[in-house]
């Protein structure tokens, strides 16, 4: 059986054209819909405390809530997606919007009443200070 190249083109091409079709419909759905997404997040700890780090750019401060435990930090929000202007048509539609979780547990304890949190440049930054039982001591070691 021959088969003409012609005829493969033409059907390569009515496939490419059902699958940006099917895409399409895709990315409308999707986008109507909010989407969870979870912030990046970096824990590091001092000697005095404990500092989580949270990418949340583009989202109000006022619409993050931050709940710390002696051994859990959990840091939820929302970030609410602009409304569209009509005519618009988007031609990549990548970032992630909608509300988000994030609950880590504590690797020491820290003292729920000694949390601060900045939001600098899409950072937050949450100072958790360690409790006292959780913080280290050098011991001098004494020669007799």
């Amino acid at each position: 059986m021959l088969i003409k190249s012609e005829s493969v083109k033409g059907e390569l091409e009515r496939m490419r054209r059902e699958m940006d079709r099917i895409w399409d419909r895709f990315s409308r759905e999707s986008s109507a819909h909010e989407q969870h997404w979870n912030p990046s997040l970096d824990l590091v700890e001092t000697e005095a405390s404990l500092v989580a780090e949270v990418e949340v750019p583009g989202i109000n401060p006022d619409d993050i809530n931050i709940s710390v435990t002696a051994d859990m930090l959990t840091v939820t929000g929302e970030k609410k997606q602009e409304t569209g202007e009509q005519g618009k048509h988007y031609h990549f539609k990548e970032r992630a919007y909608g509300r988000f979780s994030r609950s880590i547990p504590l690797p020491t304890a820290v003292n729920p009443d000694r949390v601060e949190a900045r939001y600098k440049d899409g950072i937050l930054t949450i100072t958790m200070g360690k409790s006292g039982a959780a913080k280290s001591k050098r011991i001098e070691v004494k020669t007799v």
